[in-house]
């Protein structure tokens, strides 16, 4: 979605796009805070629970988590990594949605007063189920490809057992790079067809709040 100074259905495009980046750094923050103190806590929590035998579990991030361990110190370790994963998905996320959205902003805006310029004004966004199912399916399925593919670069996929258990949900998915393709192929699917459920029901509860207003 390109910045214009144009109008368009009286969404400013250049305002709307300020807006679109903001948030995403905004919700890229927050996911990647809450992400942190998460795997911090669970931890610190793990620790002081089962002592010397606290990483059976927890341990197995070490995998996506480079120079993570379970200790005081790996805490912190791993409490970054979650951010810049959980930022950085969230972020991209939000970013793609609005460029996928991109001029349709106009058709899903539900404006409570009138007004020339409606991302001004309180309104209520509805959710435009395609765009968020691309999104998100989108970087669900990067993340399960890049994820599998590094198991493979680093030669442990024949020991990542647990990884392999994803092929009790997505059928054909194997820790390979064909399976890796697979996996991410039938993800991006699950991902869309749930989008679409969401967001009907999301809208269809926004509009009958709307109404009442």
């Amino acid at each position: 979605m390109q910045a214009t100074n144009h109008n368009v259905n009286g969404v400013n495009l250049k305002l709307l796009n300020a807006a679109i980046r903001f948030n995403a750094l905004m919700l890229g923050f927050t996911a990647g805070t809450l992400a942190a103190v998460v795997i911090y806590s669970a931890t610190q929590v793990s620790i002081a629970k089962w002592g010397d035998n606290s990483g059976n579990y927890l341990g197995l991030l070490a995998i996506f988590f480079p120079g993570y361990s379970v200790t005081s110190g790996g805490a912190w370790v791993g409490a970054f990594w979650a951010f810049i994963y959980a930022g950085t998905f969230s972020a991209l996320s939000y970013r793609l949605y609005g460029r996928v959205l991109g001029t349709r902003i106009a058709d899903i805006l539900l404006s409570t007063v009138p007004t020339e310029n409606p991302v001004l004004k309180p309104s209520v966004l509805r959710l435009h189920g395609i765009s968020l199912g691309a999104a998100i399916g989108t970087m669900a399925a990067l993340c399960l490809f890049f994820s599998t593919s590094w198991l493979v670069v680093r030669g442990t996929a024949h020991e990542s057992i647990h990884a392999a258990l994803f092929s009790n949900y997505l059928p054909g998915y194997s820790v390979s790079i064909t399976g890796a393709l697979l996996g991410a192929v039938e993800v991006f699917a699950v991902v869309f067809i749930a989008c679409q459920l969401l967001a009907s029901v999301y809208n269809k509860i926004v509009e009958m709040r709307h109404k009442k207003t």
